[in-house]
C-alpha cells in the first residue's frame, strides 16, 4: 500500500514558493524538468519498496533511475529489471552526475538525515518540485516541509488509505488507478489559443471532468466561469482515449509538454 501511496503523490506535480525563515533563506535553484515530453523520476535508496515504484512509474510512462551506495554490492541488479545507478556518496556532484536537474520528480527511501541531505540540495540547486521523502520518525519534518516536500510515514499513509476505501471507495480506487477505464492526469496548459477562455466554452469529450485547475502555487474552484491561462495545471479525469484528446487540446503546440501519467 505505501507503494502505491508514494506513486500517486510523485504523479500530479505541486509547487511551493520559496520559504524565508528568519536568519536564513533558502531559494529554490532552477533545473531543466520539463523542457522535453518525457517524464523523470529520480529514487535514492535500493529495496524492494524502491525497486516496486520504479516499475510502477516505468509502466506509466517515466524514465526512472535508482541511486543507491549499496548498489555495487549486489549481484542481482540485473534481475531488477530497472536503471539502478551505483553512487559512492550524498552530494551536489554525485547528484549533478546523476542529472538530478532534469527530473520532474525525486523520491528518498534513506534515513531521516540523509532524506532531507538530498531533498535541500535538489530544492536549492535544481528547484525540484515534486520532492517525496519516506520518513519513519518525525525528526526535520518541519524543515522538509518548509521546502514544500511531501512526506509520506509509511504507518499513518496506510491508515488514511485505508479511511478513504471506507469512506469514499469510488474516488479512492479512480485516484490509485484502479479503475479500468477511467484515469487521472495533470496537463500544463500550454495553448494561447486558449487563453482566456471559459472552461464551459471548451470542447470537452463527455466523459471528461475537469476537477481542479492550478495556478501560481494555488488551487482555483473549477467551475464554468473559470477562465483559462497558460501555465495553468489542470487535474482532468476521463477515459484515457479522452484524456489523449484533450491533453493535445491543452498543449496545442509540438513538442509541448503532456499529461503527467
Amino acid at each position: 500500500i505505501s507503494v502505491i501511496v508514494v506513486s500517486q503523490l510523485v504523479g500530479p506535480p505541486l509547487f511551493k514558493a520559496a520559504i524565508n525563515r528568519v536568519g536564513e533563506a533558502h531559494g529554490r535553484g532552477h533545473g531543466t524538468a520539463g523542457d522535453d515530453r518525457e517524464w523523470r523520476a529520480l529514487i535514492f535508496g535500493l529495496e524492494g519498496q524502491s525497486v516496486a515504484l520504479a516499475r510502477l512509474l516505468t509502466s506509466q510512462g517515466w524514465h526512472v533511475r535508482i541511486a543507491s551506495r549499496q548498489a555495487g554490492t549486489r549481484p542481482d541488479l540485473d534481475s531488477a529489471g530497472v536503471n539502478i545507478t551505483p553512487i559512492q556518496e550524498l552530494s551536489l556532484e554525485t547528484m549533478h552526475a546523476l542529472e538530478a536537474e532534469r527530473a520532474d520528480a525525486i523520491v528518498t527511501m534513506l534515513s531521516n538525515a540523509e532524506n532531507t541531505l538530498v531533498c535541500q540540495t535538489a530544492y536549492e540547486h535544481f528547484g525540484t518540485e515534486r520532492l517525496v521523502a519516506r520518513m519513519s520518525e518525525r525528526d526535520n519534518f518541519d524543515q522538509l516541509r518548509a521546502l514544500g516536500v511531501i512526506i509520506v510515514e509509511p504507518s499513518t499513509a496506510m491508515v488514511g488509505l485505508l479511511d478513504q476505501f471506507v469512506r469514499t471507495p469510488v474516488a479512492t480506487s479512480l485516484l490509485l488507478g484502479m479503475e479500468e477505464h477511467q484515469s487521472i492526469v495533470d496537463i500544463e496548459m500550454r495553448n494561447p489559443a486558449l487563453e482566456g477562455l471559459m472552461v464551459r466554452e471548451l470542447r470537452l469529450p463527455l466523459d471528461v471532468l475537469i476537477l481542479s485547475i492550478r495556478r501560481g502555487g494555488g488551487m482555483l474552484v473549477s467551475h464554468g466561469y473559470s477562465r483559462l491561462q497558460v501555465g495553468d495545471w489542470i487535474t482532468v479525469v476521463g477515459s484515457p482515449e479522452s484524456l489523449e484528446i484533450v491533453t493535445n487540446q491543452f498543449v496545442g503546440v509540438p513538442g509541448g509538454v503532456t499529461a503527467v501519467p
